[in-house]
């Protein structure tokens, strides 16, 4: 039975390939260097572990979609309600309590995906997506 056969030798890489041996470096003025030992203290973590982490949480985050945040979503609710009673009142319309309630209705399910790309275009806006 030969050690290095073609089945031994693909177990040997699959496993290899979870070992950890690429560095990633970066260089770190006085006080970021004293501002990073102090984090590193408080979570009482080595710094490599800390570092690695943040890296990992960033890939992550990158994978997913932009998350707008619940002042977002809230400025967009009342935007929407804005862009739908103005142009009403301005031409001297009423609005029963009914339909008020079912803008209401519609806006909430509305405003977290409207909330979505008014972040995706300010990103690109910015340069940032």
């Amino acid at each position: 039975m030969a050690l290095l056969n073609e089945s031994n030798l693909l177990a040997m890489t699959a496993r290899a390939a979870k070992f950890r041996t690429n560095h990633v470096g970066t260089k770190l003025n006085e006080a970021e260097l004293r501002e990073f030992e102090a984090l590193a203290e408080r979570r009482k973590q080595p710094p490599s572990e800390l570092i690695r982490g943040l890296v990992l949480r960033e890939i992550e985050a990158d994978k997913q979609p932009p998350r707008p945040s619940v002042e977002l979503e809230e400025i967009t609710s009342l935007r929407l309600l804005m862009l739908n009673i103005l142009p009403k009142m301005l031409l001297g319309e009423t609005m029963t309590l009914e339909q008020y309630r079912e803008l209401e209705e519609t806006v909430k399910k509305r405003k977290p995906g409207r909330a979505v790309e008014l972040l995706r275009d300010w990103q690109k806006r910015d340069g940032k997506a």
